[in-house]
């Protein structure tokens, strides 16, 4: 999974992946719980991003290893800054 995006009705999500997109039903709220461990991180407030697949930050916006671009809210992009540092240094 590269990102997850939380749809408009609140009752389903797009997950977006390198085979495709695909549509889940539920809210996202609950999924974060069981996402955390796998890296991944709230970027706004309808969308969580996998911190392996970032490549870089620039300002408020996320360039992803396949060069799709995501928006950071200003809320999370402290957050998101620093989990992306954590993320990068070698363990």
């Amino acid at each position: 999974m590269d990102w997850i995006q939380e749809l408009t009705q609140k009752e389903s999500s797009a997950i977006h992946t390198k085979h495709g997109d695909y549509q889940k039903y539920g809210s996202l709220t609950d999924e974060l719980k069981s996402l955390t461990p796998y890296g991944f991180i709230r970027c706004r407030q309808n969308c969580y991003v996998s911190l392996e697949k970032i490549h870089s930050i620039c300002d408020d916006t996320i360039i992803l290893t396949n060069h799709l671009q995501l928006h950071m809210s200003q809320r999370y992009v402290l957050k998101t800054l620093a989990a992306f540092e954590r993320s990068r240094v070698p363990r």
